[in-house]
């Protein structure tokens, strides 16, 4: 599984990059052109019986939220990549907590069914997404990793209930806490931790 790609945009395309990773070009799908040229995107990647991609994102935060979107029956990577090339995640996240499906059925080939079942999906699901609180009676999350566990589907108490055996605050970066719950809860990391 490829969970990131760190080097050179070499291409561009109307959809994705291609990037240069030590004589490797990667074409890597993503909802918006990376500002620069050296770029970091976490990625998913789709393995299908025809085919193999990459989405990229510039943010965990994205990455979190078009794992979350592609959960839903019926949304593709693409329809993913389509919400998230129309708004910001902490928009996303906004538009599913009030149920404002006008606003997702914006996305290039999302029509008002799948926007429907989104907000059905992820309402309770969405918590708090790009470092912003949700509206509309979401959860309002002041620690990263515990943020980032209620993004890939945990409770709040779940998620207080694994950060209680990683390192404080202070003493570890967001990504050693959440890899830290994560062995706690018995899932695996990304990246292999």
């Amino acid at each position: 599984m490829i969970a990131s790609v760190r080097g050179s945009v070499i291409a561009r395309g109307a959809d994705h990059v291609v990037v240069d990773v030590r004589g490797l070009g990667y074409k890597v799908f993503v909802p918006r052109h990376p500002a620069g040229d050296e770029v970091l995107l976490h990625t998913h990647q789709v393995i299908r019986e025809d085919a193999q991609a990459l989405y990229g994102f510039e943010t965990r935060e994205e990455l979190a939220l078009f794992e979350m979107l592609i959960s839903v029956s019926g949304v593709g990577p693409k329809a993913g990549l389509a919400i998230l090339s129309v708004a910001r995640p902490a928009e996303i996240a906004g538009a599913i907590a009030s149920g404002d499906a006008a606003a997702l059925a914006r996305a290039p080939g999302v029509g008002k069914k799948t926007a429907e079942r989104l907000i059905v999906d992820l309402k309770g699901k969405i918590g708090r997404v790009a470092g912003l609180p949700v509206t509309a009676g979401a959860l309002t999350v002041e620690d990263d990793a515990q943020a980032a566990l209620v993004a890939l589907g945990y409770t709040p108490s779940e998620a207080a209930t694994a950060l209680r055996a990683a390192p404080s605050k202070g003493g570890a970066t967001t990504e050693e806490r959440l890899a830290a719950a994560l062995r706690v809860t018995g899932r695996t990391a990304v990246a292999g931790r």
